[in-house]
């Protein structure tokens, strides 16, 4: 297991932004024991031997039922440094350039209960509703409001009070002041 020079467990997590002309790409998902479902894009977990890019793809296919054949630019890089939990976790955001096939949940682990296609618009309101993580959701929502550019690195640290921005690089008016 990844982990950092004092031992900190690292987790990677890779998202898919999928586009249809002027709509996203989204999975309904249901986490046990987190209360009612939302609305995420593609994405989870690298699992043990997996390349980031490698796990992408696969979660695309459980979660969306689809084939990604070709992946863009990386969108955003979130480091959340979760201190209560002795880790940190690494998420990388990529547009998806190409894709195949009909939207339709294969998820092996029942945690996804739904796929579709969303107006851009109303896929930014449903994230902006979720209770996701915010050193997830956050910067992913800068970058699809256009307030970021591709590539930006998003910084967050985890305390009682839930994940809070600490800076990003190239600095964003968000992160200003930090």
């Amino acid at each position: 297991m990844p982990h950092t020079s004092n031992g900190n467990a690292i987790d990677y997590v890779a998202i898919a932004i999928l586009r249809r002309d002027d709509q996203l790409v989204m999975v309904r998902q249901h986490v046990p024991d987190s209360g009612q479902p939302y609305w995420v894009l593609p994405g989870g977990l690298v699992e043990a031997g997996e390349l980031v890019h490698q796990a992408l793809i696969r979660e695309v296919k459980e979660e969306a039922g689809v084939t990604v054949t070709a992946i863009g630019p990386l969108a955003v890089l979130s480091q959340i440094d979760r201190p209560a939990h002795a880790g940190q976790t690494l998420a990388f955001t990529f547009e998806v350039s190409h894709w195949q096939g009909e939207l339709q949940v294969q998820d092996p682990d029942g945690e996804v209960s739904g796929v579709e296609l969303v107006p851009q618009a109303e896929a930014i309101a449903r994230m902006a509703r979720s209770n996701g993580w915010a050193g997830v959701r956050e910067p992913l929502l800068a970058y699809l409001r256009g307030q970021a550019e591709a590539g930006t690195m998003w910084f967050y640290r985890e305390t009682e009070n839930g994940q809070g921005l600490v800076s990003s690089l190239p600095q964003t008016e968000t992160a200003a002041g930090y």
